[in-house]
């Protein structure tokens, strides 16, 4: 290397100069007069034995694949994350400036083109200098550092400190083994191929390696963009890249800038002009940094909880390794990309539906989530969150969408009505009583009385008597529901329940009346998969956030594909379809989506309206949200201010149907064509002792 600032020469790092120097002499053939230092006592006697040393030594190098970041791409290839233990980007020779490779030469290696690995005359020189007192001189020539470099990297990818260590320990065997490497090197790879390795796996900065890498970092520009003084920068740092962090110390980056500066003007490789121009501008003025944290941490706000479910999908994945540590490993040093299902737009559009009515951090402590997948697919099309992704104070790393455990109040009534139609009934029966009260044995498994507590169905004012299942359903009456929930049987409710996701401590959840009213918790991404089957004829996806995973090479490492199952048989879920299209388009007054677009939804209110939800679809999107408090699920919400506004009691199609899904879902499906959801019978032609269809009166909750 070029000189730095004086200090102490170690006796081992003189002792090892010269034993490369006279091996290299040795091999080549320039030991002679005025060239070879005399020496004596055990030095001479260790001088003699360096050709048979030397030769005892192996001398095939296999260069690495350095440590590379994997990136997090959205499902239109723009980046939402970077994975890394060391931040680096690995280039062809292509994307690197030649003003780039001029300037490291000429700080570096000036007679990189002329040697065969190792520079004999530099070795002469370094030992000369390091012998006074004028300061320290390294010998090293690019090859030598890119040996050293892929050796420390090699003992870095397996784990093997010791490896590391003996890369750069100061011995005469290493330097030795070194000289060898970079011989053998030199005949397998040409001058340009060693030079971008080097360029590649050299360190630029604390976490920061690789020419690429630090040009994003401290210029926010492609290592192909570099003009002469970005360059002559950043070819100064590879001595010292702490010392000279322009980042943290711009001073004495600029002095060694300039110092490559000076090399550069000497070598011819840029004029007085652009020298003085150069030197004449500070390093400050020069930066245009660009200073992200590593992982989900450093994504988007809006896309942290996104990007926060694919790592966890990945990491489970023992495609990618046989242990959470081995995943880990590739995830950060194998340059892997990881294609995502999420669509940016819909992403964008998530994250303001949700913040536009709660804020983050709004003084009602209320959180918002919404989650969106692709009901043929199971693709997650967006997730977000009303909150800051950290641990922070202020701050959670709970992912509400994806791992929430919130009461589902009334959505959970589409499992009756999906058991209502397996059973063949119809949407105009009369269901419901003026009797409010159930006692013990109402409710049957098997055609048998099951023993249950007797239940008082508690419902809002207007809600009583007699109605179809369409009115039942769009007003969300719970008596009638219990009613239905009577009249079949009354444990499958649960078993379908379970065979689609809703569980209750992994098990089937109890058959309890209260619980076919929403007292089982889900989160909004399992509710959204229920739904999902609904649309998708009964077929439940699995819900899915990873298209495919390539390697550094991009071949493909695995690629995902739409994992469905049948839970419930299309005529049950289309006639379910039909239902909740005709019950939101007849009592979802508040919800409505532009265009006159028709959509199936059920929305929820939990006791003391402590979560609200709405989930529906069209045939192309099916969409959850949730609004409740994310740390404390059972917290009543009741005459409170939600972003400046008062509201005595919030309700699911009241206010996050008309503030949060029904503006979303109308943005997102604007410009697409408009679908019918389902045109299944439910039951048009009323059977006897039905009743018609009412007029709309107290909205759904």
């Amino acid at each position: 290397m070029s000189h730095s600032h004086p200090r102490a020469v170690r006796p081992a790092q003189l002792l090892a100069l010269l034993m490369a120097f006279l091996s290299v002499s040795a091999l080549m053939g320039v030991v002679g007069a005025g060239m070879l230092v005399p020496v004596a006592g055990p030095t001479a006697l260790a001088a003699k034995s360096v050709p048979s040393v030397f030769n005892e030594l192996p001398g095939d190098l296999q260069t690495v694949a350095p440590a590379e970041e994997s990136q997090l791409l959205d499902s239109s290839g723009g980046v939402i994350a970077h994975f890394y233990d060391k931040q680096r980007i690995v280039v062809p020779s292509s994307h690197i400036a030649d003003v780039m490779k001029k300037a490291i030469v000429a700080i570096e290696d000036k007679r990189f083109y002329e040697h065969n690995g190792v520079d004999a005359t530099g070795i002469a020189r370094a030992f000369v200098t390091n012998l006074g007192d004028t300061g320290h001189q390294g010998a090293s020539t690019i090859t030598q550092q890119y040996v050293r470099n892929s050796l420390a990297e090699r003992g870095y990818l397996e784990g093997d400190a010791d490896q590391v260590s003996a890369a750069t320990e100061q011995t005469t065997e290493r330097k030795l083994r070194e000289v060898k490497y970079a011989l053998a090197l030199e005949k397998t790879l040409s001058k340009d191929e060693i030079l971008t390795g080097y360029l590649n796996i050299a360190s630029f900065g604390p976490i920061t390696y690789g020419v690429e890498a630090a040009s994003q970092r401290y210029f926010s520009k492609s290592a192909s963009e570099l003009d002469y003084l970005e360059s002559a920068l950043l070819a100064g740092l590879v001595q010292s890249p702490v010392q000279y962090d322009p980042l943290v110390h711009p001073d004495t980056a600029q002095n060694r800038r300039d110092t490559v500066l000076a090399t550069m003007l000497k070598q011819g490789v840029i004029t007085q002009e652009e020298f003085d121009r150069g030197v004449e501008t500070t390093v400050e003025a020069m930066l245009n940094p660009t200073v992200s944290s590593e992982g989900c941490s450093g994504a988007e706000s809006s896309k942290a909880y996104f990007c926060d479910f694919v790592l966890a999908q990945f990491l489970d994945d023992p495609t990618f390794g046989a242990t959470r540590i081995e995943r880990e490993r590739v995830l950060k040093t194998q340059g892997i990309t990881i294609r995502t299902t999420m669509d940016s737009a819909k992403q964008a559009a998530a994250y303001t539906s949700l913040t536009n009515t709660i804020p983050v951090g709004d003084a009602s402590g209320l959180n918002d989530a919404l989650i969106s997948l692709d009901p043929r697919s199971g693709r997650v099309l967006s997730m977000a969150q009303n909150t800051t992704y950290g641990i922070e104070s202020g701050e959670t790393m709970s992912n509400y969408s994806a791992d929430g455990n919130f009461q589902v109040g009334s959505t959970f009534k589409v499992f009756t009505l999906l058991q209502w139609f397996k059973e063949g009934h119809s949407a105009y029966e009369t269901v419901g009583s003026s009797n409010t009260y159930y006692p013990n044995g109402s409710f049957k498994c098997d055609g048998r009385a099951i023993v249950t507590e007797g239940y008082q169905v508690n419902d809002l004012a207007g809600k009583t008597g007699t109605m179809n299942v369409v009115r039942a359903t769009g007003q969300s009456v719970n008596q009638a529901f219990v009613n239905m929930a009577s009249r079949v049987d009354f444990c499958s409710i649960f078993d379908t329940a379970y065979e689609m996701g809703i569980t209750e401590d992994g098990e089937v959840p109890s058959p309890f009346p209260a619980n076919i009213l929403g007292s089982v918790s889900a989160s909004p991404m399992q509710m959204a998969s229920v739904f999902a089957a609904i649309a998708n004829s009964g077929q439940q996806c699995t819900p899915q956030s990873i298209e495919s995973v390539t390697d550094r090479n991009e071949n493909v490492l695995k690629e995902f594909s739409a994992d469905c199952k049948q839970v419930v048989t299309a005529e049950v879920a289309n006639k379910t379809a039909a239902l909740l299209t005709a019950s939101a388009g007849q009592y979802y007054t508040s919800t409505r989506l532009s265009e006159g677009r028709p959509f199936a939804a059920k929305s929820g209110t939990t006791d003391g309206h402590a979560n609200t939800w709405l989930t529906g679809f069209t045939p192309s999107v099916v969409t959850s949200a949730w609004v409740g408090h994310g740390a404390n699920s059972s917290q009543e919400v009741s005459g409170v201010t939600i972003n400046g506004t008062y509201y005595g009691d919030i309700y699911g199609e009241t206010f996050v149907g008309q503030n949060i899904w029904a503006p979303y879902m109308s943005q997102i499906l604007a410009g697409t064509p408009v679908e019918s959801v389902s045109n299944a019978n439910i039951g048009a032609s009323s059977p006897k002792g039905a009743t018609p269809a009412p007029s709309p009166s107290p909205h759904a909750h």
